[in-house]
């Protein structure tokens, strides 16, 4: 097999990483780009979704505030309904609560 070899310009701080996480999958760089290229020609295609990763939600402080609040009120048996030995019963609760 004859072999050429290709430059590509990539982020040091990346290229760091990703030799972190395949070198304890026991791979190289080298061999982690064949494998992704053998993938690229044996499917036809990229071998990964090529979307964009929504980020994780960050909560606003009043939002987390709101919400730790809900958390509290939730363990507070004065305001907790139930149990209902059916829904006729919670039913019944429902439109008394709501009169």
């Amino acid at each position: 097999m004859t072999t050429q070899t290709t430059h590509v310009a990539v982020e040091l701080r990346l290229k760091r990483k990703a030799e972190k996480v395949l070198d304890a999958l026991g791979l190289d760089l080298s061999s982690a780009v064949n494998v992704f290229l053998k993938k690229v020609v044996a499917t036809h295609s990229i071998p990964f979704a090529l979307s964009e990763e929504p980020p994780r939600y960050q909560f606003t402080f009043a939002e987390e505030e709101e919400i730790l609040a809900s958390v509290k009120e939730s363990r507070d048996p004065k305001k907790v309904s139930g149990p209902f030995h059916g829904a006729d019963e919670l039913i019944r609760h429902l439109r008394k609560a709501k009169a």
